[in-house]
């Protein structure tokens, strides 16, 4: 179904009306509000949940984009200026009823792009509580899960974890005039504490979940190494992800329930 916009929070109630009698998939982006290092926006994790969101959205044409959660699960980041935290409970019951009000009005098909690591636990924790409470709606939280392949093949940084190469890229590519190129460096790392503690996009074996606070690891809040990030890096992963993510989409709007 064609529609004038994607985005739940610019259509009026018919036009969602007029959607639903066709499709039932709806995407809710989760950010944060947190310190990216000295060269990125506090904003990133949000505003790249929700532009990734709409450009999918636009792409499979059968599913709309709620209004996005702005705040996260970003305690590990208070050391640091700008930094807004919600507590786990707070966003998983903020997820909650979000995604109980759209199924009220006959969506059935919930995916949470979740742009943000610290926010994973309590997504989990709710689209559980969703599917437990509406066993025939269909819950998915992505966490930058959708580009393995790409991460393996073009990440060099083993411990990029935030802020870093990958980070650094793919806000090249989607708003450069954002990044405070000037200040773009390689932090010094202090490591986890043993060989089980382990962090980073591209870090294998066998590891364990542990709590920390990034400034114990990196003193400007980056960790991974940013100059080694391209605006090329960012545009590959950006339409890698749009294109999985559409896919996605696509195959929720035929699946039966």
């Amino acid at each position: 179904m064609k529609m004038r916009s994607y985005y739940l929070g610019e259509l009026a109630w018919p036009d969602v009306e007029a959607f639903l009698t066709q499709h039932d998939v709806i995407v809710i982006p989760v950010g944060s509000c947190e310190q990216h290092g000295p060269h990125l926006p506090i904003d990133t994790d949000a505003f790249d949940a929700f532009w990734l969101s709409k450009k999918a959205a636009e792409r499979a044409e059968c599913v709309l984009v709620a209004p996005p959660i702005n705040y996260g699960v970003s305690m590990h980041h208070m050391d640091f200026p700008g930094t807004v935290s919600l507590s786990p409970p707070t966003l998983e019951q903020l997820a909650y009823e979000i995604a109980i009000s759209l199924i009220k009005h006959g969506f059935k098909k919930i995916v949470f792009e979740n742009a943000h690591g610290g926010n994973t636990p309590a997504l989990l924790a709710a689209a559980q509580r969703i599917k437990a409470e509406n066993p025939k709606v269909f819950v998915a939280v992505d966490s930058v899960n959708l580009i393995p392949d790409y991460i393996e093949k073009e990440i060099e940084t083993v411990y990029d974890a935030h802020s870093g190469e990958f980070e650094t890229s793919t806000t090249l590519a989607n708003r450069e005039e954002h990044v405070v190129k000037e200040r773009i460096a390689k932090p010094q790392i202090r490591f986890p504490p043993c060989k089980y503690t382990k962090m980073g996009l591209k870090e294998r074996g066998p590891k364990v979940s542990w709590a920390f606070r990034i400034k114990e690891i990196s003193s400007t809040g980056v960790v991974g190494d940013p100059t080694k990030a391209s605006k090329e890096k960012g545009e590959e992963a950006w339409k890698l992800t749009i294109e999985r993510l559409a896919d996605l989409l696509k195959e929720l709007d035929k699946m039966e329930l």
